[in-house]
C-alpha cells in the first residue's frame, strides 16, 4: 500500500462451535471497522454450541488458544464470548494483544464511576460474571445480573423474540438497583443496541462493539516478535503450533 497506511487486522474468535453465532459477531465487527480494519473470524474447532456452564468454558479456552496458535500476523485477536475464555493464558503466549469481549464490556459500562447491571443468558454463569467483574476492577459497581429464559442459541436465531423482554430487564434494574448503564452479555447480543434504540433510558452496551473500539484504538503492526529456533517438550493431543507458542513464552521468560 504506497504512500498509505496498513489496515488494521483483526481476528474475532467464537469459542463456541455454532456458524451462527459466528456470522452474528463476524457481521457487527466488520460494520463496526468500516474501512479501517479487515477482519476476519474464525469458530472453535471443538466444544460446544454454545457456553453455559464451567465445563464448557474450560473446554472453550482450550479451543481459543488452539485457534490463536493456527492464526496468522493480526494486529489484535477477540475472544467473543462473555465467559471471556482463555483471555489470561492467550494474553501470556498470543502474538498480538488479545481483548475479552467480557472484559471490554464491563470497563465500558462502568466507565466513570457508573453503577451498571448485566442482562444475559446462562444462570449457570453467574459466578463467573462475578469473577469476571472482579477480575475487570468494577466488581463494586455492579448492581445486579438479571438472566432471561432462553438459550444462547435461541437468541441467536430469534433475537426478535427477546427484545420486549431485554426492555423489561433493563427497566427492571434500573428500577429496582438504581444502575446507570445496562451491559448485554453474549456473543449473540452483538450489535443489539440499535434494536432498543429509544427503548431503555440508559446507556446500553455490549461485548463486542467494546471490544471492536477498543481493538480499533491499537497500534497497527503490534504482533510481538518470535524467536524461530525455540527447544520443546513433549505434548499429547496439544497442536504443533500451540505447543510452539507455549514454548516460546518460556523462552521469552525472564530468569528468576
Amino acid at each position: 500500500m504506497s504512500g498509505a497506511a496498513r489496515r488494521r487486522r483483526i481476528l474475532v474468535i467464537n469459542p463456541n462451535t455454532s456458524e451462527r453465532v459466528t456470522a452474528i459477531l463476524l457481521a457487527e465487527a466488520r460494520r463496526i471497522a468500516g474501512d479501517e480494519a479487515e477482519v476476519d473470524g474464525v469458530t472453535a474447532s471443538f466444544g460446544a454450541a454454545s457456553i453455559e456452564c464451567r465445563a464448557e468454558l474450560v473446554i472453550a479456552a482450550h479451543a481459543v488458544l488452539e485457534a490463536i496458535a493456527a492464526a496468522g500476523p493480526y494486529d489484535a485477536a477477540i475472544i467473543a464470548a462473555f465467559g471471556d475464555p482463555g483471555l489470561e493464558a492467550a494474553t501470556e503466549i498470543a502474538p498480538m494483544p488479545v481483548i475479552g469481549l467480557a472484559r471490554a464490556g464491563l470497563r465500558a459500562a462502568a466507565a466513570d464511576g457508573r453503577r451498571f447491571a448485566i442482562v444475559t443468558l446462562g444462570r449457570h454463569m453467574r459466578q463467573e460474571l462475578e469473577r469476571a467483574a472482579a477480575a475487570a476492577g468494577v466488581a463494586d459497581r455492579l448492581v445486579a445480573i438479571r438472566f432471561l429464559d432462553g438459550g444462547v442459541l435461541d437468541l441467536a436465531h430469534e433475537r426478535a423474540r427477546f427484545l420486549d423482554a431485554m426492555v423489561d430487564a433493563a427497566a427492571s434494574v434500573v428500577a429496582e438497583h438504581g444502575a446507570a448503564a445496562v451491559l448485554f452479555g453474549g456473543a449473540p447480543f452483538a450489535g443489539v443496541g440499535r434494536d432498543l434504540a429509544g427503548r431503555i433510558a440508559v446507556p446500553v452496551f455490549e461485548g463486542l462493539g467494546c471490544a471492536m473500539h477498543e481493538a480499533l484504538a491499537l497500534p497497527r503492526a503490534s504482533s510481538r516478535d518470535l524467536p524461530q529456533d525455540v527447544a520443546t517438550k513433549p505434548s499429547v493431543k496439544i497442536s504443533s503450533a500451540l505447543a510452539g507458542l507455549i514454548h516460546r513464552f518460556f523462552s521469552r521468560r525472564v530468569p528468576d
